[in-house]
């Protein structure tokens, strides 16, 4: 297939339209794992039903993907994306793609909220406000990106303010977390994967959880910003805008819904997904990221390295 072809479609920035009240509060079920891991990390032993569909995004219920993935309401609550806890010594750390916190020359995270387990208006775990976000300088360099096709470059990583004390990771569980080395993977590096997010535009509403399992390829590209080629993962699933930033799991239990996030869905269309690698790059952002969000004071942006990452002002002011 063609990746040109293929990422031209970002699949976000879709209204969002829920008239459901606040979620309760839930009390926090604590961790018994050492932070920073690798691993799935659940709040509960829950055993989760199988993924349907291979290229069609089947629905996802029960399991560690139900709280640990959910709806990210931005921009002033009038879109939304997905997004998933991923494991950290922060204990609040969110994957999502770059474009959904950052695009046309802005930040749009003002009044941006998680809503994890998000289902038919149903918000089990509550809503989480979001503190602040990072991308990688890549992205905001490249100013409108999203036109640019600069899926390589299309993550982000978003801190979550804690509740009442408690951590979102405490409550929620995580997925794993996973960054591939090119000098040392071939190919793709994954096998098969699932692709989890809200579908919110064509056959689907937005309002449950999908996803799609097959088996991923490594894709390159060029475009006209960036002189070398970029790399993206391609996978065959036929989920629309608001599935962005949901995301791609790898490992024995991906198909159940818990696994190591390699990738966020960055675009797509009527029959492919695409997704940045999560190498050194992101690897580099997530290390900024969790550093500073394990911090009790206000993070400062000029206490981050902007050659390693972006940092969007605390509370979500868009400029």
């Amino acid at each position: 297939m063609s990746v040109a072809a293929v990422v031209t479609a970002a699949l976000a920035i879709v209204l969002w339209s829920s008239g459901a009240p606040y979620g309760d509060r839930v009390v926090g079920l604590g961790s018994a794992v050492p932070w920073g891991s690798a691993d799935p990390r659940f709040p509960t032993a829950l055993p989760p039903p199988p993924v349907a569909g291979r290229g069609q995004a089947g629905p996802l219920v029960g399991g560690l993907a139900a709280s640990a993935v959910g709806v990210l309401v931005v921009d002033g609550g009038r879109h939304q994306c997905s997004a998933a806890v991923v494991a950290s010594s922060s204990r609040r750390l969110v994957a999502t793609a770059a474009h959904c916190v950052w695009l046309d020359g802005g930040w749009r995270v003002d009044g941006a909220v998680f809503i994890p387990g998000y289902a038919a208006g149903e918000e089990p775990y509550g809503r989480w406000a979001v503190d602040t976000a990072y991308v990688p300088p890549a992205w905001t360099e490249a100013n409108s990106p999203i036109s640019d096709v600069a899926a390589d470059t299309d993550f982000a990583f978003v801190s979550l303010l804690p509740r009442d004390g408690v951590l979102p990771e405490q409550v929620l569980g995580a997925q794993g977390i996973r960054f591939i080395s090119p000098s040392t993977d071939t190919g793709a590096g994954v096998g098969e994967v699932a692709a989890l997010g809200y579908p919110a535009l064509g056959s689907y509403d937005g309002q449950s959880l999908r996803a799609c399992l097959g088996a991923v390829e490594l894709e390159r590209f060029a475009r006209a910003s960036a002189p070398v080629p970029g790399e993206v993962l391609a996978l065959d699933c036929d989920m629309t805008e608001g599935a962005s930033g949901g995301p791609w799991l790898a490992g024995p239990g991906a198909a159940d819904g818990r696994g190591q996030v390699i990738g966020v869905v960055s675009g797509g269309d009527a029959t492919h997904l695409v997704s940045p690698r999560f190498g050194p790059d992101a690897q580099q952002v997530y290390e900024a990221a969790d550093s500073a969000s394990q911090i009790t004071t206000p993070p400062d942006p000029a206490a981050t390295d902007p050659t390693t990452a972006q940092i969007a002002p605390r509370g979500g002011s868009s400029r």
